[in-house]
């Protein structure tokens, strides 16, 4: 394989690697939990055995038994979201660099 297969096959191994970053993190994305939401109420789909995805993190922080454990489970909550926020971002410049090497790759002589 020349550098020109390997420039495509990087570059499309970044693609799909940034793609399953976004996935993985849009649990823990709010402003997805919030579109999500919105969603399933616009649909009327929502029940309650079928909680919307902010309901469902609500009720998560509302088990906790203590005050204490309140303000962990939402300071975990808050944390993972603006985690979530910069792999997002990070994983869009991957899944960019990746298409932008695989067609130098395509291109290459």
């Amino acid at each position: 394989m020349g550098i020109s297969a390997w420039m495509m096959l990087s570059g499309a191994l970044l693609v799909v690697v940034g793609a399953l970053i976004r996935w993985k993190v849009s649990s823990y994305d709010l402003k997805d939990a919030a579109i999500d939401s919105a969603w399933t109420l616009a649909r009327g789909k929502r029940t309650a055995e079928n909680p919307t995805a902010l309901e469902t993190k609500l009720n998560e922080i509302a088990s906790q038994p203590t005050w204490t454990g309140k303000a962990t489970k939402t300071a975990g909550t808050v944390a993972g979201h603006f985690a979530a926020q910069v792999l997002g971002v990070v994983a869009l410049f991957m899944m960019l660099a990746g298409a932008v090497l695989a067609v130098a790759g395509y291109f290459w002589k």
